[in-house]
């Protein structure tokens, strides 16, 4: 492979994402908010109404998201446009950390890496912009800049351990987002303790600051837990609701295992892998690292049990960066080393990376563009027609007076539009409805019964959408209600079903009943 073919194949590579990435930011600039973002939005938004998290909002979700998202509504807005602003900020933040990462081996290997975990998230679709594991993924590549930074010092200049205290810092933060990579900075400590000791510098200043810097984002959520007042409820939480919300909607470990690298990553995947065991005797530290980076994000998405595309932007990041530092590398070295020339072809490795390379740019890159920008909002018409009814329905009138029967892909949304606080804390309806056992559905069963006899919501808003795992079940059906026959009784004997709405794309178009959602409304019957 001549020099002249990689340059030529680097350029016209860089010009094509950086089109891609334009392209991307420009057609998806007004991107709605949805989804997850807008289920913490609401949270802030009640939070800010008097409610308390953990003890008043049932959710979840870890401080840190809540505090994030907070900071970002308080500061620049809670409109769609902020979030998305902020969503590409941390996909910015994640490139400049990439270009850090990668700079002793080529800035295209950070262009590539950086541009397709870009298109990779916005073919994800606007379902996840700023979701709380980009969030996490862009805290351990800083913090990964960072140590790599300071451990990256001659042999006659000083190792700087307060830089190792700031990988700490963004590990803690990482892991107070997913406490599914609470170990990773640990673990990469402990090879960077390894590799400083095999130099003769000193490393002990570097794994106390390190690990000191870890407790500093831990330290400041339980001081902001105890100010105010809830560290009881978000423990039961941790301990008790977590674990259940981990059952609900579980894949099988197979599923998750087949499912672990998607399908748009795996062609770069196969055409990596061979490269990486061939050349396993040039593993350096950092490349070490990395894949430390790779399998705590894999631990994560099986610990997650969802399956959800998102929860595979940790691996995703470290992947991708191992395979644009490792194809760079290979065509940038001539010629390829004669340990290599006597186990395969001189060839061979300069063409799997070119491959790559090319295969990664307009698979990844040109395919993730033009399915981003063929994303619907069909979820919009959903949006459009509740905040009609709602609105025909009393309005503003109905504060404190409606509640969501959802998993926040639809009412919810539609309730933070509105500036609409529930008649309780409970956003998602899985809790109560779901088919799987156990004691924590009892009890939210028992603690969400006394809630609505207390403060009888005036309306019911129950959206199609079930928190079990998808199946062929007819479209738009209601059976989870049947599920608790208590509350099914009581609705049935309480209220009337006031309408019935399916997504008029849906009924022209006969596509997949799963998404978007249907909605029914249930209105008291001495309703006024």
């Amino acid at each position: 492979m001549s020099d002249r073919s990689y340059a030529l194949t680097r350029t016209l590579a860089s010009v094509f994402l950086m089109g891609c990435l334009l392209l991307f930011v420009i057609r998806t600039w007004h991107w709605p908010l949805m989804g997850d973002a807008a289920l913490m939005h609401y949270i802030v938004f009640l939070m800010d109404r008097g409610m308390a998290p953990y003890r008043d909002i049932v959710d979840p979700n870890m401080p840190t998201t809540l505090l994030i998202e907070g900071a970002v509504m308080h500061l620049f807005g809670g409109d769609s446009l902020t979030w998305r602003l902020f969503d590409l900020f941390l996909l910015a933040v994640s490139a400049t950390a990439m270009f850090v990462i990668c700079k002793p081996y080529s800035r295209f290997a950070a262009l590539f890496a950086a541009s397709l975990f870009a298109l990779i998230h916005g073919r994800d679709g606007l379902i996840e912009l700023g979701q709380r594991d980009l969030t996490m993924t862009a805290c351990l590549l800083i913090a990964y800049a960072f140590l790599f930074t300071g451990l990256r010092a001659l042999p006659t200049q000083k190792t700087k351990p307060w830089v190792t205290a700031f990988f700490g810092i963004f590990c803690g933060v990482a892991a107070t987002i997913k406490p599914s990579v609470l170990f990773l900075a640990p673990t990469v400590l402990v090879f960077s303790a390894i590799t400083l000791s095999r130099r003769n510098r000193p490393f002990l200043a570097h794994m106390v600051s390190g690990l000191l810097g870890m407790l500093i984002p831990i330290f400041l959520i339980v001081a902001w837990l105890h100010h105010q007042h809830i560290v009881s409820n978000f423990l039961q939480t941790l301990s008790q609701l977590l674990p259940y919300f981990l059952l609900l909607g579980a894949r099988s470990y197979p599923h998750l295992i087949v499912h672990s690298i998607s399908s748009t990553m795996l062609p770069v995947v196969l055409l990596w892998l061979p490269i990486a065991l061939l050349k396993k005797d040039w593993i350096t530290w950092e490349r070490s690292a990395l894949l430390v980076g790779v399998l705590f994000g894999l631990a994560s998405f099986y610990l997650q049990k969802k399956g959800f595309p998102y929860h595979r932007y940790p691996s995703e990041a470290f992947l991708l960066l191992l395979a644009g530092i490792d194809f760079t590398t290979i065509l940038q070295i001539n010629p390829v080393p004669s340990e290599l020339r006597r186990r395969v072809s001189n060839r061979l490795l300069p063409g799997l990376a070119m491959a790559g390379i090319v295969v990664g740019v307009a698979f990844i890159g040109g395919g993730s563009t033009a399915h981003a920008l063929w994303q619907d909002w069909h979820n919009q018409e959903f949006d459009t027609m509740l905040r009609a009814d709602l609105n025909r329905l009393g309005g503003q009138s109905l504060a404190n007076r409606v509640q969501c029967l959802d998993m926040a892909d639809g009412c919810i949304p539609t309730l933070y539009n509105m500036r609409l606080v529930q008649a309780t804390g409970y956003l998602y309806d899985c809790y109560m409805l779901s088919a799987q056992p156990g004691p924590e559905r009892d009890h939210a069963r028992e603690a969400f019964w006394q809630s609505i006899t207390k403060n009888p919501p005036s309306v019911f808003v129950v959206s199609s959408n079930d928190c079990d795992p998808p199946t062929a079940r007819p479209a738009y059906e209601y059976k989870k209600l049947s599920r608790w026959p208590q509350f099914n009784d009581y609705l049935n004997a309480n209220y009337h079903l006031d309408v019935e709405r399916i997504p008029p794309h849906m009924v022209n178009s006969g596509s997949s009943p799963s998404k978007p959602l249907g909605y029914r409304i249930y209105v008291q019957n001495d309703l006024k």
